[in-house]
C-alpha cells in the first residue's frame, strides 16, 4: 500500500526536534475547539510597537510552535485536531511548504482527497523540487482514480530522488493500475535491488505477476503476504506441507482472508485428497456447511474452534504455489461446490419463461478496496425494465436495504432473509439462471457451482481477473464486464443491459 511522507520540521524555520507523523490512525474529534485567549491591552500595545520584521519573526516562531503541536496530535492519530492546528500555523505563515505537506497527509487520511491534493500543489508551488510532495500528490491522485496524473507525479518523484525505494515502489503501483505491468515489474525489481526486504515491494510484485498471468512465479512471491503488518503466519509444532504424498496422514488446511478467497482456492482440496491423506478444513462458520460438500473433505472445523489432531498443515491460498499452478494448469473443473439442501432455496413462483437473475451490488464494507469494487444500487435499476427478466437480490448486510430505499420492491425479490450462511445462498443460486454481481463472494460462489455469472469489475480490477479479457481461467462459466475507466459504472451497465436483453430474448424466443 502506498504510504505518504510527512515532514519533521518546516523548512526555513527554527529547527525543532519533532517526530515524523505515522500514517493512519483514527481522528479523535474534540467536543469543542479550544478558544484562543484574547490579547490584553498591554499585549496589543507591545505588538503595535514592533517593527515589521520583528512581527514576522514572531509569527514564524509561533507557526513553528503550532506545527509542533499539530504534529503531536498527528502522531497520536488525532487527525481532525492536527489538521486544525496545521491550518492555524499556515494562517500565521502561509509560506511554509512542509506544513502544507503534512496537512495534505492528514486530510487524505480523513478522506478529504481534493483538499489533500490542493495542499500538495501548494507545497510544490513553494518548493518545486520536493520529491516527497510529488510522491504524496501521486498517492492521492491515484486514490481519486486520476491515474495518468498520478503516474506523472510519481515519475517526477523518481526523477528527483531516483534512489528512493518508496518513490520507485509508488510509481510501480500506479503503472500496474494503468495496465503497464511490464514497466511496473521493472520498477518493482529496482525496489528489491535497493531494499531487498521491502515487504510491500515483494507483495505488490506478486500481485502484478498474478495479474499478468505469470501464476507460478506470482504465487511464489505471494508468500510475502505473511510479512505484511497484521497478517502473521500460523505457528504450529507440526511441519508445513510441501506437497509430498501424505501416506494416510491428516492435513489441516487453515482459513485465511475473505469468503471469496476461500471459495476460489477450495478447488485444490480434491487435489490434496489425491495425495492420500485425511483432510481437515478450517473455515469461517458461514462456509462450514457448504465446504462439507467438497469431494475429499473429512472434517470441517469453524475458525477459532479447537482443532483436532493433525500431522501437517498448509494455508488455503498457498495450495496454488504447492501445486505449481500456471495458466494452463488452473484446476477449473466445476462444479466443485454444491448446496447440501437445494430444496431449501426454492424461489417464489414466477412465469416459467422469465430469466431468473440473482444480483449483488456490494461487498464487505471492511474490505480495503470496497469503495471501488461495490457500485451504487441505482445502476441495477437499469436492468429492471427488461420484461423477460425477474430479479432476486442476493445482497446481505446494510446494502440489502437499498431495495426499499429506492422503492424497487416490485422489481426485486429480496432473498436475504433466507441466507443464513453460504449453504443457504448456494441453495438459492441453484434455482437461478444467471448471477450478476460485483467482485464479491457471491460471484465466486456462482462460479464454483458452475452457474453462469457476470461480474462487474472496477478499473483497475483485482489480480485474479487479470489485466483484460472477458473470461476467467478460474471459472469457465464466468463473463467479465470491466470499467473502461476508473469509476465508470455507467459503461459497465450499458454492456450488461445489452447482454442481458440478448440473453432474455433468446430464452423467450
Amino acid at each position: 500500500m502506498a504510504a505518504d511522507q510527512t515532514t519533521k520540521t518546516p523548512r526555513r524555520t527554527i529547527n525543532a526536534k519533532l517526530t515524523p507523523a505515522r500514517e493512519g490512525g483514527t481522528a479523535a474529534r474534540p467536543d469543542t475547539a479550544p478558544e484562543t485567549p484574547k490579547p490584553t491591552p498591554e499585549q496589543v500595545a507591545a505588538w503595535q510597537g514592533l517593527q515589521p520584521d520583528q512581527r514576522m519573526a514572531l509569527r514564524e516562531r509561533e507557526a513553528v510552535r503550532m506545527f509542533g503541536d499539530a504534529l503531536g496530535h498527528h502522531n497520536k492519530g488525532e487527525l481532525e485536531e492536527a489538521a486544525r492546528l496545521y491550518g492555524q500555523a499556515l494562517t500565521l505563515n502561509p509560506n511554509l511548504p512542509d506544513i502544507y505537506n503534512n496537512l495534505g497527509v492528514a486530510l487524505r487520511a480523513l478522506g478529504k482527497l481534493e483538499a489533500s491534493a490542493a495542499c500538495y500543489y501548494r507545497t510544490l508551488g513553494l518548493n518545486p523540487d520536493n520529491a516527497g510532495a510529488y510522491t504524496n500528490l501521486g498517492n492521492v491522485l491515484r486514490q481519486m482514480g486520476r491515474l495518468d496524473a498520478a503516474a506523472a507525479s510519481h515519475r517526477r518523484a523518481v526523477e528527483l530522488d531516483p534512489d528512493s525505494a518508496d518513490a520507485n515502489y509508488n510509481l510501480a503501483l500506479v503503472l500496474r493500475d494503468i495496465g503497464e505491468t511490464s514497466e511496473a515489474l521493472i520498477y518493482f525489481a529496482k525496489v528489491q535491488a535497493m531494499a531487498p526486504d521491502h515487504t510491500g515491494g515483494h507483495f505488490d510484485r506478486a500481485l502484478t505477476l498474478l495479474q499478468n498471468g505469470e501464476l507460478k512465479e506470482g504465487f511464489e512471491e505471494y508468500e510475502w503476504r505473511w510479512k505484511l503488518d497484521g497478517n502473521p503466519p500460523r505457528a504450529y509444532e507440526q511441519p508445513q506441507w510441501d506437497g509430498a504424498a501424505l501416506g494416510g496422514k491428516t492435513i489441516l488446511l487453515h482459513s485465511e482472508q475473505g469468503f471469496g478467497d476461500m471459495i476460489q482456492f477450495a478447488r485444490y482440496i480434491p487435489l490434496v485428497k489425491e495425495r492420500g491423506g485425511t483432510i481437515v478444513i478450517e473455515a469461517q462458520p458461514e462456509l462450514s456447511r457448504l465446504f462439507s460438500t467438497i469431494e475429499g473433505v473429512g472434517q470441517v472445523v469453524n475458525a477459532g474452534a479447537d482443532l483436532p489432531r493433525f500431522d501437517v498443515w498448509a494455508p488455503m491460498m498457498s495450495l496454488a504455489r504447492i501445486f505449481e499452478t500456471t495458466l494452463d494448469t488452473v484446476p477449473a473443473s466445476v462444479p466443485y461446490l454444491s448446496p447440501p439442501d437445494a430444496a431449501a432455496g426454492q424461489l417464489p413462483a414466477t412465469l416459467s419463461t422469465q430469466l431468473k437473475v440473482g444480483i449483488a451490488w456490494a461487498g464487505s464494507a471492511g474490505h480495503q478496496n470496497d469503495a471501488r469494487r461495490s457500485c451504487p444500487f441505482s445502476h441495477f435499476t437499469e436492468l429492471m425494465g427488461l420484461p423477460d427478466v425477474v430479479l432476486y437480490s442476493l445482497q446481505t448486510g446494510r446494502a440489502a436495504g437499498d431495495i426499499a430505499a429506492n422503492g424497487c420492491q416490485a422489481f426485486v425479490t429480496d432473498m436475504s432473509a433466507k441466507m443464513g450462511d453460504f449453504a443457504d445462498t448456494a441453495a438459492i443460486v441453484s434455482h437461478l439462471d444467471l448471477i450478476i454481481s460485483v467482485d464479491t463472494s457471491i460471484a465466486h460462489l456462482a462460479g464454483a457451482m458452475g452457474k453462469p455469472v457476470w461480474v462487474a469489475l472496477p478499473h483497475p480490477g483485482d489480480w485474479r481477473w487479470m489485466q483484460d479479457g472477458d473470461t476467467s481461467p478460474w471459472y469457465p462459466a464466468m463473463r467479465l464486464f470491466r470499467q473502461p475507466a476508473p469509476g465508470d459504472w455507467a459503461g459497465v451497465f450499458e454492456g450488461l443491459k445489452a447482454a442481458l436483453s440478448v440473453e432474455a430474448g433468446g430464452r423467450s424466443a
